[in-house]
């Protein structure tokens, strides 16, 4: 008759326990915070990406267009990284008016807008006319943030950041057991 017995050293099945203890209704509380804290370090690695993508200074992308973070809550665990807002006009892109038309640099390619021209009265922003007649005029827009947000180096820069949920929810669980879990 073959018989099995187990030593255990030290404290590790107590503290073992008295994680389990700890962490049995306080682990959505460390997701949450974890979930929060990730979500904000992508939505601004977003934007600064986004910003780089379309070669348009960040102050261009908060006037005309609203970036936030729907966090997560007791309700859910879930963040959103929300975008509303519309084109961004072309005198954000280094424009100025040639004997063409306007030139400008969105996504970092010059173009030369034909026909077009530039307004000071109008704010600074660049035109076409919409018929052969003199009026009515169109104002010319560059790219569309939230369009530009769900691809290239945006889309890119939010799966990366998102990559970092993982050790954030460890280290959210050590700060509540108070180091209990090592």
């Amino acid at each position: 008759m073959a018989t099995l017995s187990i030593n255990v050293a030290g404290d590790g099945v107590a503290r073992m326990i008295a994680a389990a203890n700890i962490l049995s209704n306080r682990v959505p509380d460390a997701a949450r915070r974890a979930l929060n804290h990730t979500g904000d370090k992508a939505k601004t690695q977003v934007k600064r990406a986004i910003s780089q993508q379309i070669k348009a200074p960040q102050s261009a992308i908060a006037k005309y267009s609203r970036i936030h973070g729907k966090r997560a809550s007791y309700g859910g665990l879930h963040y959103e990284i929300v975008c509303r807002g519309g084109p961004i006009p072309l005198k954000h892109f280094k424009a100025y008016q040639t004997k063409a038309g306007v030139s400008a640099a969105p996504w970092g390619n010059r173009k030369v807008y034909k026909s077009a021209f530039m307004s000071a009265g109008l704010g600074g922003h660049a035109f076409w006319r919409a018929g052969r007649a003199r009026f009515p005029i169109e104002r010319i827009a560059g790219p569309n943030v939230p369009k530009e947000m769900v691809k290239g180096q945006s889309a890119a820069a939010f799966r990366a950041a998102a990559a970092a949920f993982p050790p954030r929810l460890a280290h959210e669980i050590r700060a509540i057991t108070n180091g209990v879990v090592s």
